[in-house]
C-alpha cells in the first residue's frame, strides 16, 4: 500500500509510514473521485473536493460559508474548512459607497469653478486698463495721417534727417519736435507716414521731405 503523504511503498498492514510516519488508516473516501484520503485530511488530495460533510444549518446560530458552503459560528470571522472570510460589507452598501461623488466633493469643484472664474474676469478687467492707459491719447499732436498704416520707426527714420521747418521752435530736430505750427512737425511726419503709407521706401520719402519742406540736416 502506497503511503498516502510521501509515496512510497508499505506493508498492508502498517498503520503508520515507514519513511515519513503519516498516518495509513484510510478513513475518508472522497465522494466526488472516490479517491482515498487520510483521516484528517480536509480536502481530497487527487480532486480537491471538499472532504467534511456539510452540515445543516441551525437558524440563528450558524452562518454559511459563501466559498465551500461549510457552517460557522456566528461569531466566526473565518470559513474553518475553506479559511474564506465570513463577514463581508454587504454589496448594496458598497455599490451606494461607489455609485458617485459625494454632494461636499461636488460643492467643491463648483467652488473652485466660480473662483477659477472670478480670478480671470479680475485679471482681464486689469488687462484693459493696462492697455487703456498705454494706448496714445486722442490730442497727442502726432497723429497718423488718415491714409495709416506706416511703420513709425520708419517715420522717425525719415525725420532723424531733418529739422522742423516751421522756423518758429528754435529748429528742434524733426524726430523730437511736436509743434503743430504751419509746416512744423506734425504736419510733416502725416507727410512722410502718407508717403511710407503708399508703399516709397525711407530713401525715396527723404528725398520728398527735402523737397517739400527742406532744412535736411
Amino acid at each position: 500500500m502506497k503511503c498516502i503523504q510521501c509515496g512510497i511503498e508499505n506493508p498492508k498492514q502498517a498503520k503508520f509510514c515507514k519513511k515519513c510516519g503519516a498516518s495509513q488508516v484510510i478513513r475518508t473516501r472522497c465522494a466526488h473521485c472516490n479517491a482515498e484520503n487520510s483521516g484528517d485530511a480536509t480536502f481530497c488530495a487527487e480532486c480537491g473536493e471538499n472532504l467534511i460533510p456539510v452540515q445543516k444549518s441551525v437558524k440563528g446560530t450558524q452562518r454559511k460559508c459563501r466559498n465551500c458552503g461549510q457552517f460557522n459560528k456566528l461569531d466566526a470571522l473565518l470559513c474553518a474548512a475553506c479559511g474564506e472570510a465570513i463577514i463581508r460589507a454587504p454589496r448594496e452598501n458598497v455599490q451606494r459607497r461607489s455609485s458617485g461623488p459625494s454632494i461636499k466633493t461636488i460643492a467643491l469643484v463648483i467652488g473652485i469653478i466660480l473662483l477659477v472664474g472670478f480670478l480671470v474676469e479680475i485679471g482681464m478687467t486689469v488687462f484693459k486698463q493696462d492697455r487703456s492707459s498705454q494706448a496714445p491719447s486722442s490730442s497727442a499732436p502726432i497723429r497718423q495721417s488718415s491714409a495709416g498704416g506706416a511703420d513709425e520707426a520708419q517715420v522717425i527714420a525719415v525725420a532723424r534727417n531733418f529739422i522742423c521747418a516751421c522756423d518758429g521752435c528754435g529748429e528742434k530736430p524733426l524726430a523730437s519736435c511736436e509743434c503743430d505750427m504751419p509746416r512744423g512737425a506734425v504736419e510733416e511726419k502725416n507727410f512722410i507716414r502718407e508717403k511710407l503709407s503708399e508703399g516709397l521706401t525711407v530713401k525715396q520719402v527723404i528725398e520728398l521731405v527735402d523737397k517739400k519742406y527742406g532744412h535736411r540736416i
